[in-house]
């Protein structure tokens, strides 16, 4: 964020672990995906997408919005007929947080 590196996850347990720990601090939340541009070489390929993020956390008895724009830069892999994602690097272009007025 802001150039700057918060977070490095790698391997499924390690992932798992943390997004479930993130996420159970999260009410609810939105995710809108816009363009997509990936370019594929045999088996690998690499893409860039961008996001739209809104999560609401209960936090002292009030909703708060974390409003994320985000553009992804991956890497992947096509391995036994699947495309999976082998590395990400999520850039967090625009953050706001802000209390909703229920």
């Amino acid at each position: 964020m802001n150039g700057n590196l918060v977070s490095s996850v790698s391997q499924r347990e390690n992932m798992e672990k943390e997004f479930n720990q993130h996420a159970g601090h999260v009410k609810t939340y939105f995710t809108l995906n816009g363009q997509h541009k990936v370019e594929i070489d045999g088996d690998i390929a690499t893409g860039i997408s961008f996001s739209q993020l809104k999560m609401i956390r209960e936090i002292e008895g009030k909703d708060i919005l974390s409003d994320y724009s985000v553009k992804y830069e991956d890497q992947y892999i096509n391995h036994n007929g699947k495309w999976l994602i082998k590395n990400r690097i999520g850039h967090f272009i625009i953050i706001e947080v802000r209390q909703l007025n229920n």
